[in-house]
């Protein structure tokens, strides 16, 4: 289950200045909508957000629009057991948000708060809740209550049930500036990893995205993106079997690689179209993708695109896939590309 951040020190990130700046003046206008989609990319500290604002709404005492950290709602949401607060999110990781989950909220928000202020619902992964959930939340947000919100974090490009967005109003986390993201990571990084080459390698990765990178590098993602090349490259050459790689990749971060392979099969059309390798976004591996693009029909590639598209939407979806057969399947589709042709 991903775990809640610490109340006590919730600063926001840099980028997210503007939106909270927005929201604030909702609040000090009293306009702040009962139900808020806040959205944007994995690793943009959205959850923190979300906890930062229902801090704000809780608070006894505000102090420039932001909770205190000192009256009785701010200790109890910092020991996390406010009365008057809700954190939603799965049981467990690729889980769904279910209907009994809830139902659990339901009594609470339809009393009076026990604080004698706010209540404050964080759904975290709007786009996990399966149908029976959703539509137990839609009476909710239909019907909402005096001082109660809902904060529903969406990450894309994962898709809300448009019945659940058109009650909502949307508010989407930004990405930071370049500049920004690599000072802000380098702060983070290790002394040994923390030049400007490595930050800058790290965004890329994580498509400009400074938590997200945070995390590929604590991962060691980068280490795994590079023994995913080798072995893509090896089966080109008829150097390992589709098999064999099958089988070491079925247990691995699928939606990570398979985001990756979208992205390096992208290069490779715009290669294929262009003859330029002045726009590919992963410059590092030009001459794979050159390689490839001379051996391969353009029709081929996109043929793959689509299959891996669509695979990672069924991860999105929480299908339960034979990801091993899947893994086989691109992969054999992958070998063939190189002798599709010019």
């Amino acid at each position: 289950m991903t775990q809640q951040p610490s109340t006590l020190s919730l600063d926001l990130y840099p980028w997210q200045q503007d939106q909270w700046q927005q929201v604030s003046h909702m609040m000090q206008q009293q306009r702040l909508p009962h139900a808020l989609i806040i959205g944007g990319v994995p690793g943009l500290g959205k959850l923190t957000f979300a906890i930062h604002l229902a801090a704000a709404l809780l608070c006894q005492q505000q102090l420039d629009g932001h909770a205190c950290g000192q009256c009785k709602s701010c200790q109890l949401l910092a020991a996390n057991s406010h009365p008057d607060y809700k954190l939603l999110q799965p049981e467990a990781p690729s889980k769904s948000i279910l209907v009994d989950q809830v139902r659990n909220i339901q009594h609470a928000m339809a009393t009076t708060a026990q604080q004698g202020g706010a209540r404050v619902v964080v759904i975290n992964g709007a786009a996990d809740l399966n149908l029976n959930a959703a539509n137990a939340l839609l009476k909710q947000l239909e019907e909402p209550g005096n001082d109660s919100y809902f904060l529903l974090l969406h990450e894309w490009p994962k898709t809300i049930l448009p019945t659940v967005r058109s009650r909502c109003q949307l508010l989407d986390i930004a990405l930071p500036a370049s500049a920004q993201a690599v000072s802000w990571l380098q702060q983070q990084l290790p002394a040994d990893d923390s030049s400007n080459e490595m930050a800058t390698k790290l965004l890329q990765l994580a498509h400009g995205a400074p938590l997200r990178a945070l995390h590929l590098h604590t991962s060691k993602a980068h280490e795994l993106r590079h023994q995913m090349l080798v072995q893509l490259t090896a089966i080109l050459r008829g150097k390992d079997s589709v098999v064999n790689v099958a089988y070491s990749w079925h247990k691995q971060p699928l939606e990570q690689m398979f985001s990756w392979w979208i992205e390096w099969l992208n290069d490779l059309i715009k290669l294929k179209m262009t003859k330029s390798t002045d726009y590919l976004a992963n410059p590092d591996i030009i001459k794979l993708l050159q390689a490839v693009a001379q051996r391969s029909h353009i029709n081929a590639i996109y043929a793959l695109l689509e299959q891996l598209t669509q695979q990672l939407n069924f991860i999105n979806q929480r299908r339960n896939l034979n990801t091993q057969l899947v893994c086989e399947e691109l992969l054999h589709q992958w070998y063939l590309l190189v002798r599709s042709g010019a």
